[in-house]
């Protein structure tokens, strides 16, 4: 069964013709069962029919090609090569050893040779699913030859044709998370002691969950250079989010118009600040610093979620419904918006919309519980 799905992948990846064949009835005969049992998935059979054939005739490069491929998709990779490089001597035109001759090169890990035939057959080639096969073999051979800038331009390229393929997004962040990786080893070597390396060191321990040691190290940045932008700012969400004193968040308060000083655009910051004086019920001193925070970043849906909250807890309903109902547009698959966007239509009279709501949100909840959701939260 999986070497059927792999043949279905084979034929649908590359519509392999079936040969003009030759005028020998017993050769004719063998080239057909060769490719019908190559697209059956009967890989050992296909070869045998091909071979057969090509002791009969061995000028048959069509014949041979397919070979080829039974050699490729049965991963015998060697006796695939042998057989492509023979039929493009054969007839320089096909198209199935330019592509497939590469491909099978680069399985061996013969990235040095395969290189320029996938580079060339990517840039080519017609068909969107051999295409993706070609861009995923050269982006590894690349990596693999160390060839960074190269492998950077082919990612870009696969990522821009196959936004959504799991093979290329995941090979693409193999690259870019070793790059980033080589990148920051760098500048620990030749800036041990800079503020950027501090920088670093505290963003490592953060995910590490020392949450003490990364703000330790964000101060230590600070002190090299006290105009950093973004270390007051994350000192502030490590306050917020783990310290358990009962003035913390005063004291992320402080970061954060610290943070406004170094970078008076600073959405995010803007942001934090509303949501502590939200939290804290401070309603007025809120809806200011999320308003502010809209004007430089209007597309954040959190920042319009936690305005429309603070404006429904001061009673001014609409004002909170203008502020939401951007954010479903940009965010339609957010329960959370659906979920506040239900109170709200109902204290506003607008009942139907409100259970259009609910039913939309209930729908998004993918755990139990959806419906007896607490609607005074």
């Amino acid at each position: 069964m999986k070497r059927h799905l792999v043949s279905c992948a084979l034929f649908c990846l590359l519509a392999v013709s079936v040969p003009l064949f030759p005028q020998q009835a017993g050769v004719s005969a063998e080239v057909q069962a060769g490719v019908a049992a190559l697209k059956q998935g009967d890989f050992a059979s296909a070869e045998q029919h091909f071979e057969t054939a090509l002791k009969t005739d061995p000028g048959l490069a069509e014949v041979r090609a397919n070979l080829g491929l039974a050699f490729y998709v049965d991963r015998r990779y060697p006796q695939a090569i042998s057989q492509f490089r023979e039929a493009l001597k054969q007839n320089p035109s096909l198209q199935t050893p330019k592509s497939f001759l590469p491909l099978s090169l680069a399985a061996i890990g013969n990235c040095s040779e395969a290189m320029g035939g996938l580079s060339q057959e990517f840039d080519l080639s017609a068909n969107p699913r051999l295409r993706r096969v070609l861009g995923l073999s050269l982006l590894k051979c690349r990596m693999q030859s160390e060839d960074s800038a190269g492998a950077s331009e082919t990612a870009a390229k696969l990522l821009a044709s196959y936004p959504d393929d799991p093979d290329v997004l995941y090979t693409a962040g193999q690259l870019y998370t070793r790059l980033s990786n080589l990148v920051y080893l760098r500048l620990m070597k030749v800036a041990p002691h800079s503020a950027r390396t501090y920088q670093l060191t505290a963003a490592a321990a953060a995910a590490d969950g020392n949450w003490r040691g990364a703000i330790s190290a964000y101060r230590q940045a600070l002190q090299i250079d006290p105009n950093l932008e973004g270390a007051h700012l994350q000192i502030a969400i490590l306050i917020l989010t783990h310290s358990q004193q009962p003035g913390a968040w005063t004291q992320a308060l402080a970061e954060l118009r610290d943070e406004l000083r170094i970078d008076p655009t600073s959405a995010e910051a803007d942001y934090e600040i509303g949501e502590v004086y939200r939290k804290h019920n401070q309603l007025n001193q809120a809806v200011a610093a999320l308003d502010r925070s809209l004007q430089f970043d209007p597309s954040a849906v959190p920042t319009r979620i936690s305005l429309a909250k603070a404006l429904r807890s001061l009673g001014k309903k609409q004002d909170a419904l203008a502020s939401l109902e951007p954010a479903q547009k940009s965010a339609p698959d957010d329960p959370d918006i659906h979920f506040l966007l239900a109170q709200l239509y109902r204290e506003l009279g607008r009942n139907a919309e409100a259970r259009a709501q609910i039913l939309e949100f209930q729908r998004l909840q993918k755990g139990p519980g959806a419906e007896s959701a607490n609607p005074g939260r």
